[in-house]
């Protein structure tokens, strides 16, 4: 009785031991950091399948261009019942008939040539667009990614400003108990300590919201959820002090992204496409030279069927065919100025975007700095408050201004810094350099 009761207790504890093991709730917490983050992203996003997808099309279109220089050859077989009128000795047989035919193109005055030209120019014009697409979601991963950290902070904040109040409301209370506070001062703390919790409440709602647009952009859930982001930026109040540095000046930036903009390459790849089609366009005022050769062969008994063969080379010329050359020659070149037109486009896009990025890099750099010193002061007032309140020199009203004006003055630099961060990721984004993926120059 009692080593069957000690082997149902051993197995009992091997089932909680292998229950607790395999348990979501005691697994290890991914910790997620940037460069995880951009991995996952670049690996999982479906937004880039896509875009290689299409570059296996674009190389499938290639392969076929590049066939016209190539020979093609096919073969067939064919049996049938075959009746010549009036032939000797035997006028009607069953004929089986097998044939080999083989063509080679030899000139066709740029046709083929501009096909895969064409082609092999928008195959690089795909290779650029995914490059591209990777650098979009690598600097959208970023962003992402940043928003949650400011949620994350924003909460902290929160926190604080509820342990005040809490703090706040239980003085509050012993003051009114001794007869030094009236009773208004205590429910003015409870409200206080009210909006204090739902604030909390609507930080917390947003850093799952934030998290579930990181997801998104990562193509899967990390962890099936048990994940934290992380990020040592430090403290508060060092956050002015370790923030990082402005890149290189600007004319520096523009110089890299005319180099770097993978969307630049592609629509310069697209404009030699756009030639190469007008030289296939123009091929159909000349003629399309190739050799032919065949051979058939024929069981029969019929003597009009005899084994023969056949080389050759061929000449061909539209002389007319209804102004569709013109047309296609003229749909070419209107592609070509499109183009063309985009390209300078594009480029003053990148001007605007590279100094707006800059700009806004500036801004976010000396607002970190002005929402720090603010903070500093905020927390100098409120301790004051605090102290005055405590010896009874002021009222409920000036320590919660004193409290709001603190938690405005950390959301801000909360904010104001992770917009810093993600405005230098923006910068990154405009010159079409990402540090630390692999991704840079086509």
């Amino acid at each position: 009785m009692c080593k069957r009761l000690f082997l149902v207790l051993c197995l009992a504890l091997f089932m909680l031991g292998l229950q607790t093991a395999t348990s979501p709730v005691f697994a290890e917490t991914l910790k997620l950091d940037m460069n995880i983050s951009i991995s996952l992203a670049l690996k999982n996003n479906p937004r880039i399948d896509i875009y290689k997808q299409q570059k296996l099309q674009s190389q499938g279109i290639l392969t076929q261009a590049q066939s016209g220089y190539l020979p093609h050859v096919a073969a067939g077989a064919d049996i049938g019942r075959q009746y010549v009128d009036d032939l000797k000795p035997d006028d009607e047989d069953t004929v089986l008939h097998a044939s080999i035919n083989a063509s080679q193109l030899i000139y066709d005055f740029g046709n083929t040539g501009g096909a895969i030209t064409a082609s092999h120019s928008r195959v690089k014009v795909a290779s650029a667009n995914l490059k591209q697409t990777q650098k979009d979601v690598a600097f959208i991963c970023k962003r992402e990614f940043y928003d949650v950290l400011t949620r994350k902070r924003l909460i902290k904040v929160e926190k604080e400003a509820v342990d005040n109040y809490k703090q706040q409301l239980y003085r509050s209370q012993k003051y009114y108990e001794a007869g030094i506070r009236t009773k208004i001062d205590v429910t003015y703390a409870k409200v206080n300590l009210s909006n204090a919790k739902l604030a909390l409440l609507q930080a917390r709602s947003n850093l799952r919201t934030a998290r579930t647009k990181l997801e998104q952009v990562l193509g899967l859930i990390p962890a099936h959820g048990n994940y934290i982001v992380i990020h040592n930026e430090g403290e508060l109040t060092t956050l002015a002090n370790n923030k990082p540095d402005l890149p290189q000046t600007l004319n520096h930036l523009l110089e890299t992204a005319f180099s770097y903009r993978s969307d630049l390459q592609a629509i310069r790849s697209h404009v030699k496409a756009s030639e190469a089609e007008i030289d296939q366009a123009r091929s159909g005022y000349f003629p399309t030279i190739d050799a032919q050769a065949s051979y058939d062969e024929y069981d029969s008994d019929l003597s009009s069927a005899q084994d023969q063969w056949y080389f050759g080379l061929n000449l061909t010329w539209e002389l007319f065919s209804g102004f569709e050359t013109k047309g296609r020659t003229v749909t070419a070149n209107a592609r070509l100025g499109e183009v063309n037109a985009g390209h300078k486009e594009l480029e003053l896009a990148i001007i605007q975007e590279v100094t707006d990025s800059w700009l806004r890099g500036i801004e976010y750099h000396d607002s970190v700095d002005i929402a720090s010193e603010t903070m500093e002061l905020a927390k100098e007032n409120f301790d004051l408050a605090d102290k005055r309140y405590k010896a009874g020199l002021n009222d409920m009203i000036e320590y919660n201004d004193a409290q709001l004006s603190l938690t405005r003055a950390q959301s801000s630099l909360v904010t104001t810094y992770y917009d810093y961060l993600t405005a230098l990721a923006r910068i990154e984004h405009a010159v079409g350099v990402i540090p630390g993926i692999g991704i840079t120059k086509d």
